[in-house]
């Protein structure tokens, strides 16, 4: 499993950092504290237990572990 990010600067807003799984975009990242929760998000990923405060994301990435774990692909 590869996670890559991307900071992307929105047309007259701040920058956002968008995290990819295998190439995939997975979720869209903003707000103060962004490095804290790029990076529990790539710790979540990898098995450590981190919090995850926004359930849809958090659904998201217990979907790709479990398809980690089986060794399947992510769909």
């Amino acid at each position: 499993m590869e996670i890559t990010t991307y900071r992307i600067k929105q047309y007259n807003s701040t920058n956002k950092t968008v995290v990819l799984v295998d190439n995939k975009p997975i979720c869209i990242v903003s707000g103060s504290a962004t490095g804290k929760t790029v990076s529990n998000i790539m710790a979540y990923l990898e098995g450590y237990d981190v919090p995850i405060n926004d359930g849809k994301i958090k659904k998201l990435l217990d979907k790709i572990k479990k398809n980690k774990a089986n060794g399947g692909t992510n769909q």
